[in-house]
């Protein structure tokens, strides 16, 4: 009996010095950042989460998985964080950065003062609300995400300069066509009416519209709430009525 309470009393402390390992705590800190970055979005494309988490130097993603508009598949992002941390003089956990470990391993002969360690959470997401458990983690290396579609940087001028002056359905098509644009770029070219609406969505946000009329060829930004769903679907039949040609006042 007195050899469990041993035993008991032991892994107890082992847990509560864990618990106060500073930088277990920046590493708790940080998932509770990064669940906070999460509730704040508005859409969930797994490759530009993935991607856009990765971009942390001490953070690796497993994987990006479910949607966040319900709440029987809620989105799920497992990923792994790496933190070294020292007490700072507040008494809270004083985060150290890859940079600085990087400079100490160059610059300072012995060992880096403030250990590494690695720490697996499954943060969940459901509409706003977020939640952050710690779990094993996975065998295997992290998943690797593509960059976010990007229209192209002078796809404004291409449309503004290449479009045709008059309606001509097969030539703004060819001129959309020649952007080459990654394929994950939303593309909607149609006409109604004798007027040609052209439609290109990057990412709920940034749309770019262009329509051309026996007066003439326009091509605009709508501004980022304007094109925000809800507000705007980012179609050909919006170009071709001159939806958020205007700035909302």
């Amino acid at each position: 009996m007195r050899q469990l309470l041993v035993l008991s009393l032991a892994a107890l402390f082992v847990l509560s010095a864990c618990a106060e390992d500073p930088a277990v705590r920046a590493a708790y800190a940080h998932a509770d950042r990064v669940a906070e970055e999460l509730s704040r979005g508005l859409s969930w494309n797994r490759e530009d989460i993935g991607h856009g988490l990765s971009r942390d130097e001490d953070v690796d993603v497993y994987s990006v998985t479910g949607t966040r508009y319900s709440l029987s598949d809620r989105g799920r992002v497992l990923l792994r964080i790496r933190a070294t941390s020292r007490i700072g003089p507040d008494g809270m956990p004083d985060p150290v950065g890859q940079g600085t470990r990087a400079y100490e391993a160059t610059h300072d002969p012995s060992p880096s003062r403030y250990p590494v360690v690695t720490v697996c959470f499954e943060i969940t997401v459901s509409y706003s609300d977020t939640g952050v458990t710690e779990v094993e983690c996975p065998a295997g290396e992290p998943h690797s995400f593509r960059a976010p579609a990007a229209l192209p940087h002078n796809a404004f001028d291409r449309l503004k300069t290449r479009l045709p002056k008059t309606p001509d359905l097969a030539a703004a098509r060819k001129v959309v066509d020649h952007l080459d644009l990654d394929d994950r770029i939303g593309k909607d070219v149609a006409e109604m009416d004798g007027v040609i609406g052209i439609a290109l969505r990057e990412r709920p946000g940034v749309c770019l519209f262009a329509r051309v009329r026996p007066q003439g060829t326009e091509v605009w930004w709508p501004s980022r709430i304007q094109a925000m769903p809800g507000e705007s679907s980012c179609s050909a039949a919006e170009a071709v009525h001159g939806h958020a040609q205007r700035a909302p006042h």
